[in-house]
């Protein structure tokens, strides 16, 4: 038995999400499908993180198992022709058999764009924000989810019952023609979590929330007035470190 793991960027559109479910299409089953036509056997693939619906993925790492003795490069490219447009393996590696692409990661990377220009081929990719936006403000108020938290108020759990609390190692916020990026890295997130996360910064960013406010919400597990969870269009999952 083989252990292979796999880079793959996809186009969230248009998907349930990454996680295989009763209904709807998902980047997990569509990879699935295509590499069992491959290797004509059954495989079951496991991913570094789900991703909600229409979120979309630079580098997401998954791993399955396989008795197929073809080479990765010939993997790759067969996995690719048997594959729709909006999902790309980028690259195809044996590993060793302990390797989880899920339990090995040390941390994820996700970028969350904002625009402030109304261009219609934006709109896809990130979020059209139509009022200023103070980005030294967002700065100071993404230092706050910095750290050991407890996160219940800005997602749930991937299992019913799981633990809500995080380690943030860093959440930056940049701006770069015309858009706003924020940069958010941690052990692991909870569902939602970085889109509540952004909604609460640009709530901040245009006023209608105070830095105090956001600071007694992380602290004290309470819901930030008025927050609703940043569209999923704009969020990307960038990388995955181990």
């Amino acid at each position: 038995m083989r252990r292979i793991k796999l880079v793959v960027a996809y186009d969230g559109t248009g998907y349930s999400g990454w996680q295989v479910q009763s209904s709807g299409a998902t980047v997990q089953g569509e990879l699935e499908r295509a590499i069992s036509r491959v290797l004509k056997e059954k495989v079951r693939i496991v991913g570094a993180g789900r991703t909600d619906s229409g979120v979309h993925a630079l580098a997401q790492v998954a791993h399955f198992d396989t008795t197929s003795t073809l080479g990765c490069d010939i993997m790759l490219k067969a996995f690719n022709a048997n594959l729709p447009p909006s999902i790309v393996v980028r690259r195809v590696q044996e590993v060793a058999e302990d390797f989880h692409a899920r339990f090995s990661a040390k941390s994820r990377v996700y970028r969350y764009f904002i625009t402030e220009v109304d261009l219609p081929f934006f709109k896809r990719y990130a979020w059209f924000v139509n009022y200023p936006l103070n980005v030294e403000l967002m700065r100071e108020a993404a230092s706050l989810f910095v750290g050991e938290h407890d996160f219940a108020c800005y997602g749930k759990p991937m299992v019913p019952g799981g633990s809500t609390v995080r380690v943030v190692y860093r959440c930056d916020v940049r701006r770069r023609r015309g858009r706003v990026e924020v940069v958010v890295e941690a052990n692991a997130f909870l569902r939602k979590m970085v889109r509540n996360m952004v909604g609460a910064l640009v709530r901040v960013a245009t006023g209608k929330a105070g830095i105090v406010e956001l600071e007694e919400s992380i602290s004290l597990k309470k819901p930030l007035r008025g927050l609703k969870p940043a569209p999923p269009n704009g969020l990307f999952l960038w990388e995955v470190r181990y």
